[in-house]
């Protein structure tokens, strides 16, 4: 099978997360692992700039005192946490 970026620049590459490549027609594509977005050039100019705007706002949250906490994000669906059997006690 042929590599889909074979006629593809990559402008930009970030291993385990996702690459920006532009095709011969000059459509952006933004591709991360379960998601891409393709612009046209136009559009990927402004959408970079709202990203870069929204960068320099952004403060993102420092680690408080103690124990890190993990947060877990999945779409499988819960099993069953606290369930009890009393018969294997």
């Amino acid at each position: 099978m042929e590599n889909a970026l074979d006629d593809q620049t990559i402008l930009a590459s970030e291993e385990n997360f996702g690459n920006v490549t532009v095709c011969p027609g000059g459509v952006v594509h933004i591709n991360l692992a379960h998601l891409t977005v393709k612009f046209l050039p136009s559009d990927f100019v402004r959408f970079s700039d709202l990203i870069s705007k929204a960068r320099l706002k952004f403060d993102p949250p420092r680690p408080g005192k103690g124990k890190p906490k993990l947060h877990v994000v999945s779409d499988a669906v819960p099993c069953d946490v606290g369930h009890h059997d009393k018969d294997k006690d």
